[in-house]
């Protein structure tokens, strides 16, 4: 068995232990972005994680000596086109990005979680099928039904169809039917350096001294390590020569052993695992577990998280508040509340607000603006009503007669698992009711956030009560989406709405 194999089956087993309580040794998380410190909270109370290169949020509010190493599994949180900062990406060896997950679900149990379908870093033998010179790049093939997309340079007139060439997953799909980003710079990664097929000596962006940066440059030029080069991680500035080259000299054996594999490679198919990359959609009740964990370290005003994550307008705000109001007063002050600090000059709630409903997969889908009639932003809820132009505005499942001039009247509540929509005819006559299940709903001045978990309660005059989509969700939970106490949570919720129901119905 090669070295380089021997050591992935031992960092898996290390993983492995640490899964199932079998072994002591930590796994070291690097936090950064909006849920740093609430997370850094999270995984302090565990003794099986060591947090490492905390933010300067984290280092000025606890005072401790933090180590600078590399981190096993790194978190921090992935903008959107809008800017907004609602996914925590979370990426590692794929039992220790595993064990992460499950630790943040038992806080966080209705966080959405997406895998990504290609492990970052890994290296593959891959089979060239088509060629564009036109559009500088080749569709690679990688085994199991599964191709890459490789940038095509000048140099690499060689590359023909049927060829085989070693490849690195450079950036995973980026939708879920899309394909990598593939690199012909190999890598081989440790603690403290990578060494890359591109000879040159580089350094993480984050070593911003100038006496280490010049130590370090010296220090890469004296290795003798062939036709690779080297680049510094950011725990490199930390650690001592003697260490760092002892590291540079075990990586140069797994380059070695890594060049034996690809030559004695027979068939197409992965070479050498890689790091999963988890991205976790942070819903309202996981928002509010992080603003209770990080009001144990900071003044933290209710929302925080929630206007944080939505941009700019809120962010600015929050950070008045909690730096101005006292402590007492920022516990006690309703969340929605915020919004008439925001727009004083004017009514928090706009009378058009756009309906915004995330996807399991991730999509965010604008299904239109609706008119407000009527809310209470201390009491936490606005009423809302919508037309429906067309047979594609009804839920799936009402059997009822659909009119042009049909309407839905709809009450939304801050923090609420469900909605009700109430439909009516032109007439004014009630046609039917839905309840749509959802993670906590978040309310804004001019969007209300929705989570569609593709459950829901109907009823109507020809339809008595029935609970709708179960099967779809339990199906999110065996593919590791959903949490069984998310399922468990919208069971019990869509339960009781049609107990409700059934005995508003019974004479």
């Amino acid at each position: 068995m090669s070295l380089l194999r021997s050591t992935l089956q031992a960092q898996a087993s290390i993983y492995h232990s640490l899964a199932t309580g079998t072994a002591s040794i930590m796994i070291a998380l690097r936090i950064r972005g909006l849920y740093a410190a609430a997370l850094t909270q999270l995984f302090r109370q565990d003794n099986r994680w060591d947090i490492v290169q905390p933010s300067d949020e984290v280092r000025a509010v606890i005072a401790h000596d933090w180590r600078m190493d590399s981190p096993d599994v790194d978190i921090d949180d992935v903008p959107d086109d809008r800017g907004q900062r609602h996914i925590l990406r979370i990426s590692g060896p794929a039992d220790a990005v595993e064990d992460v997950l499950a630790h943040l679900h038992s806080q966080c149990f209705d966080a959405i979680t997406r895998h990504e379908a290609s492990e970052t870093g890994a290296l593959y033998m891959g089979l060239v099928g088509i060629v564009s010179r036109e559009r500088r790049q080749a569709i690679v093939y990688l085994g199991e039904e599964r191709s890459g997309v490789l940038p095509l340079r000048y140099e690499d007139q060689g590359i023909r169809v049927g060829s085989c060439v070693p490849v690195r997953i450079d950036t995973p799909a980026t939708h879920q039917h899309g394909r990598p980003q593939l690199s012909k710079v190999l890598t081989v990664p440790g603690q403290y350096a990578v060494l890359t097929a591109a000879q040159s000596v580089r350094m993480s962006k984050q070593i911003t001294d100038e006496a280490q940066r010049e130590r370090l440059q010296k220090l890469g030029e004296a290795q003798e390590i062939g036709e690779w080069g080297i680049i510094w991680r950011t725990a490199a500035q930390h650690a001592s020569d003697e260490v760092l080259v002892t590291e540079v000299q075990r990586l140069i054996v797994e380059t070695e052993t890594l060049q034996a594999s690809l030559q004695n490679a027979k068939t197409v198919g992965r070479i050498r695992g890689g790091d999963l990359t988890a991205h976790v959609l942070m819903s309202g009740h996981a928002k509010h577990a992080c603003d209770t964990l990080r009001a144990q370290l900071s003044p933290t005003l209710p929302g925080h998280h929630k206007y944080k994550a939505h941009g700019d307008i809120y962010g600015t705000t929050v950070d008045a508040l909690e730096r101005e109001l006292p402590g007492e007063a920022l516990r006690h002050r309703a969340i929605l509340s915020v919004l008439a600090s925001i727009n004083a000059m004017q009514q928090p709630i706009d009378p058009m607000l756009h309906i915004l409903q995330r996807t399991p997969n991730g999509r965010l889908i604008d299904q239109g603006e609706a008119q407000r009639l009527s809310d209470d932003i201390y009491a936490g809820w606005v009423e809302v009503q919508r037309p429906l132009r067309n047979k594609g505005s009804y839920p799936k499942g009402l059997n009822v007669p659909k009119q042009q001039g049909d309407y839905a009247i709809t009450r939304f509540h801050e923090g609420t698992w469900h909605y009700v929509s109430q439909f009516y005819a032109q007439d004014g006559s009630w046609l039917a009711d839905y309840a749509g299940m959802t993670t906590p709903i978040a309310i804004f001045s001019d969007q209300i956030h929705l989570f569609d978990l593709q459950v829901a309660v109907i009823r109507s005059p020809e339809q008595p009560p029935e609970i709708v989509g179960m099967e779809a969700l339990n199906r999110l939970q065996e593919e590791k989406m959903v949490t069984t106490a998310l399922v468990d949570k919208v069971r019990e919720e869509s339960e009781a709405i049609a107990q409700q129901w059934r005995a508003e119905a019974t004479p």
